[in-house]
């Protein structure tokens, strides 16, 4: 839900700003508030931030992983530790993401003229994002009678016992009136006022002021919109917490001397390498487009060679029964 959510709200900008750089957006708050509105869910959703779903479909993926140190494999034991170490690692990249995308795009101030002049999308495209954000809390506080429907529609496709959640934080046997544990409620009730108290500050937030404003102080220089904090400054420090995957590159370049008062001013240039993408996932997908295209040569378009294929098949399947 809060994907397609997202998706709907990223429409509804481009479609009033006519570009896809968040660089020139900003202060779209003030003047796309029933999209920001929507958008604010769908990102407190995709973050696993009560009481949306995403925060109940986080809750039972940690489950199943603490249920890992049940089992007997100790692949499996082991493996559990790990998969929690990289969600948690996970949740926290999404929170930055979504941080960024919301402050860069709703907050500050307008980077460009599309954006000064936004208006708000028709009551179509509204009426669509409020409905999957509706969702998005509906769901959430009705997993205890969503839950067993699921549950039953995997029972019936895998064919094996259903598995609840139990109190604690273990996945164990029971009820389905147990699939919701004590401490999940808890937190859904104490995140309830989240929603009340962000429609609060909107709603206070169009108030007049009931104080002398001013431009905002900048040194003594003049306040320009560019001054607000872009979203390469905001990300900063996570590209060089992670540099050593993206091969971070720094230059200095010498500038042309301007007088004798600036004879030593330098333009420094910084520039992200896919480090991760080169050595990793270009190679894959290589590798699969070479295989791709020998395999391709067994699509002849005859149909007798197709019925090769499928004796080839049913012997080698025989023999392995057999086996």
């Amino acid at each position: 839900m809060f994907k397609g959510l997202l998706f709907l709200g990223a429409g509804a900008i481009i479609s009033r700003l006519h570009t896809h750089d968040m660089e020139k957006m900003g202060a779209l708050a003030k003047r796309m508030p029933w999209t920001a509105a929507a958008c604010l869910i769908g990102c407190l959703a995709i973050s696993a931030i009560p009481p949306l779903n995403g925060f109940i479909s986080e809750w039972y993926t940690w489950q199943s992983l603490f249920s890992l140190s049940r089992v007997e494999a100790v692949a499996l034991q082991l493996a559990g530790p790990i998969a929690m170490v990289m969600l948690a690692v996970t949740g926290g990249l999404a929170v930055m993401c979504f941080v960024k995308m919301y402050g860069i795009t709703f907050c500050g101030a307008p980077r460009s003229t599309h954006a000064e002049e936004a208006q708000e999308v028709p009551n179509t495209m509204i009426v669509a994002m409020l409905l999957l954000a509706a969702l998005c809390v509906f769901i959430a506080l009705s997993a205890s009678w969503l839950a067993p429907k699921i549950m039953h529609i995997a029972h019936a496709f895998t064919n094996t016992p259903p598995v609840t959640v139990a109190s604690g934080i273990a996945l164990v046997p029971g009820t389905f009136h147990t699939r919701i544990t004590p401490s999940l409620l808890l937190l859904l009730l104490l995140a309830m006022p989240l929603l009340p108290g962000l429609y609060w500050l909107w709603c206070r937030s169009r108030r007049a002021a009931f104080r002398r404003t001013g431009d905002a102080w900048a040194c003594g220089y003049g306040w320009e919109n560019a001054m607000a904090p872009s979203g390469n400054g905001v990300m900063q420090p996570l590209r060089v917490v992670f540099s050593a995957l993206f091969r971070l590159r720094q230059q200095l370049d010498p500038t042309l001397r301007l007088n004798k008062d600036l004879a030593h001013v330098t333009a420094r240039a910084q520039s992200t390498e896919p480090f991760w993408d080169e050595r990793v996932i270009r190679p894959i997908v290589s590798a699969t487009q070479r295989l791709a295209k020998e395999i391709q040569h067994l699509q002849s378009g005859d149909f007798r060679l197709y019925c090769l294929y499928l004796v080839a098949a049913l012997v080698v399947l025989l023999i392995a029964i057999a086996v």
